[in-house]
């Protein structure tokens, strides 16, 4: 048989183990090991049984490689498990002097008795290594250690390891345990006969000194639910969720020791943004629970500003909105109660005075908290929601396909049509925009340098030729286009009772530098342009079309606030190639399409009426323009073919290579616009880069013979008989 060295602490562990084990701790047995089992008290420094238990767990771990629970214990010492039952506090020791830790919970209590016991491996080697155990001092019951305890059990329940009854019992004796605790005295004095609310103010206290949820909230339809629920005792868990969550009125609500609070995620569910519905302590709560260490938790970031409390509000307003289980009349009351408790947040006192009709409002506060989770809202179903499908619902829709619907036509929401009905999206406005974002609003509005913007940065300088009347009106243009004159001649003209907008018809014959008369008065200037395709704003379908040109003012108004706000520039609005926009009006008996150009021939007056910017149009044709639009352009500018001495410095401006000599013959030989110049020098480019020299005078010549089709030869075409 081998010797063990009873001078290691080890081998007296082993002489200690193999005498008592199957001796039912007689005294005989426990005689003989009396000295070992001194010294083995000396080195853990614990009692007798503590100092037994210790060893028989470290025997059997190191045999099993498991953890030992106390039945495995009973059962080495061959003595009664009801005895043993008797020294769970000597486990206890063990435990709190950290020698061992509790592994197998598989029926989470604070001592049960078939929990697995693990000594640590740090523990083992310093036996092993007959090396003193090193001692740490016990940490003080602190409020966060005290708490993260009861978060501990409060996770063992809600992964269905305890059931309701074990998890209040342990929370009963938690309590008691820390009764001289602040934040455990003070959740008892203010419900003393209420473990539920007890309990959900430790989960919230827990979320507030951790800074976030201690489990994984659950995901329920498209937002998370606080785990928080599942601690309120099942049989009353339904009615107290519907207190918390949709009436507002429970006992902790009221008290004002929490409140309701959303926070956005970065899932999705059923198509929507997901966020988290959970609660938070107030300021009211955690000074309450807290007491003197309430500072600590007070601090700076967990005071909400009048966005954040606006936000919250919304995502709780739009969760009633959006209950498939409430009809509409509980919907309003819920809302309404809601409103109220906000009444004092800017946003909620600024939409009630501007929308007197209830169910108005709380149509826009779910646009509203839509776009804040960062979509639009799908009319359809945002009507659905709170009118069915009755008439109100129908009614409200045709007002919204038809842009008459107050929150259209004052800038509350926009409408974003599909074919598909169905499909048709709202979104906010920028008086939404402005009242939820105040001096950042301009951080969340559309993007104005769209591709129709063009900024004076981006646009080419280039001298242009005019005849001496147009130059004289160009420069009187230029002048007026200056700022500061700009803004005195609105200012006079708007003292005088007349239209303070300033609209520019250039008309004249394709090519002669119209639209680029246009862009050299932005860029001398400064000014952006926004360019409108007139073809664009054509339709196929009747009715798009006035809609796309209310758009275009609509767009054109919110570029001029923007330009204002950052102390630019009034941009210039271009209509190129107006000509169907300004001609003579048809007659109704021509169908649907008379009646549709006629239309947007009456907005677009409309709008030149009040017009505050800038307006410019470019015509080929004039003779066909109407009366009216005629009184309605300030300046009128005749462009016309370029005389001789023009065309000879338009072709030395672009061909500096050229002589005089057959600038002035090419200039006499073709009465050429700028336009049509500009063809001939591109095609010399290209002529350049294939053979690698400049073409020749009789080779410009050649190519201005083959510019225009009516100088070349006609040709006709299919069959001919002789």
């Amino acid at each position: 048989m081998v010797q063990h060295n009873k001078d290691t602490i080890l081998g007296k562990i082993i002489y200690l183990t193999e005498t008592l084990e199957g001796s039912k701790l007689e005294e005989d047995a426990l005689n003989t090991t009396n000295k070992e089992l001194t010294e083995i008290c000396e080195y853990l420094e614990t009692d007798e049984i503590s100092a037994i238990f210790f060893s028989v767990i470290f025997v059997l771990q190191n045999q099993r490689s498991n953890s030992v629970s106390l039945h495995d214990i009973a059962e080495f010492l061959d003595y009664s498990f009801l005895h043993i039952l008797e020294y769970r506090k000597n486990i206890s020791i063990l435990e709190e002097n950290g020698l061992i830790e509790m592994k197998d919970r598989r029926n989470v209590s604070s001592h049960p008795e078939n929990n697995g016991y693990n000594i640590c491996g740090t523990v083992i080697n310093n036996v092993i290594d007959n090396e003193a155990i090193m001692k740490l001092e016990k940490g003080e019951d602190t409020t966060e250690r005290i708490l993260g305890e009861i978060q501990e059990l409060q996770n063992y329940y809600m992964e269905d390891d305890l059931n309701f009854y074990e998890y209040n019992r342990q929370l009963l004796v938690m309590e008691k345990n820390y009764e001289n605790n602040s934040v455990i005295a003070n959740a008892v004095k203010s419900f003393p006969q209420d473990p539920d609310s007890r309990g959900l103010l430790y989960f919230f206290c827990n979320t507030l000194i951790n800074g976030e949820e201690p489990k994984e909230p659950k995901l329920k339809y498209t937002y998370y639910e606080t785990y928080a629920y599942s601690l309120i005792n099942p049989s009353k868990r339904n009615l107290r969720k519907k207190k918390l969550s949709m009436q507002r009125d429970d006992v902790l609500l009221k008290n004002n020791f929490i409140k309701a609070v959303y926070i956005n995620t970065d899932d999705y569910a059923r198509g929507r943004k997901a966020f988290l519905k959970t609660f938070r302590l107030t300021e009211n709560g955690i000074k309450k629970l807290f007491g003197s260490e309430a500072k600590f938790y007070l601090e700076e970031k967990n005071k909400e500003t009048d966005l954040d409390k606006t936000i919250a509000a919304l995502s709780m307003i739009s969760d009633i909105y959006e209950s498939p289980n409430l009809v509409k009349s509980n919907k309003c009351s819920l809302i309404k109660k809601e409103e109220e408790e906000h009444q004092e947040i800017a946003f909620f006192k600024n939409i009630f005075n501007a929308v007197k009709k209830a169910d108005y409002r709380y149509f826009l506060y779910d646009c509203v908290n839509d776009f804040l989770n960062g979509s639009g809202s799908n009319l359809c179903r945002t009507l659905n929601d709170l009118y069915g499908h009755d008439d109100r619902y129908f009614s409200e829709l045709c007002l919204f396909l038809d842009e008459k619907h107050p929150f259209i036509t004052q800038g509350y929401l926009e409408i974003e049509k599909n074919d598909v009905v169905e499909q048709t999206c709202i979104i906010v406005g920028d008086k939404i925009i402005d009242l939820l974002y105040g001096n950042n609003a301009d951080l969340y509005k559309k993007n104005s340098t769209a591709k129709n913007v063009i900024l004076p940065e981006k646009m080419k300088e280039k001298t242009l030729f005019y005849s001496e009347e147009v130059q004289k009106q160009i420069d009187m243009l230029t002048e007026s286009f200056n700022q500061k004159n700009l803004e005195a001649m609105q200012s006079r003209l708007e003292q005088k009772a007349l239209p303070k907008g300033i609209a520019v018809l250039l008309y004249g014959a394709p090519g002669t530098g119209k639209t680029e008369t246009v862009y050299q008065l932005a860029k001398k200037t400064n000014r952006k342009i926004m360019h409108v395709d007139i073809a664009e704003s054509k339709s196929m379908w009747f009715g798009e079309s006035e809609k796309r040109i209310k758009r275009i003012f609509s767009d054109y108004i919110r570029l001029c606030k923007e330009c204002k706000r950052h102390k630019e520039n009034t941009p210039i609005l271009l209509f190129n190639e107006a000509d169907a926009l300004i001609s003579k009006r048809k007659d109704v008996d021509f169908g649907n399409c008379a009646q549709t150009e006629n239309a947007i021939q009456n907005i677009l007056l409309e709008e030149l009426e009040k017009l505050e910017g800038i307006l410019i149009a470019t015509t080929n044709l004039c003779e066909n323009m109407d009366g009216a639009f005629e009184r309605r352009f300030l300046f009128k500018i005749k462009y016309e073919k370029p005389g001789l001495a023009a065309r000879t410095n338009i072709w030395l401006s672009k061909m500096p290579e050229l002589e005089n000599h057959y600038a002035e013959s090419l200039a006499r030989l073709f009465d050429f616009s700028g336009g049509e110049i500009d063809n001939i020098v591109r095609k010399c480019q290209m002529n350049e880069i294939i053979k690698g020299v400049q073409p020749s005078y009789d080779e410009l010549v050649e190519m201005c013979n083959t510019e225009r089709l009516e100088s070349r030869q006609n040709h006709r075409m299919g069959f001919c008989c002789s």
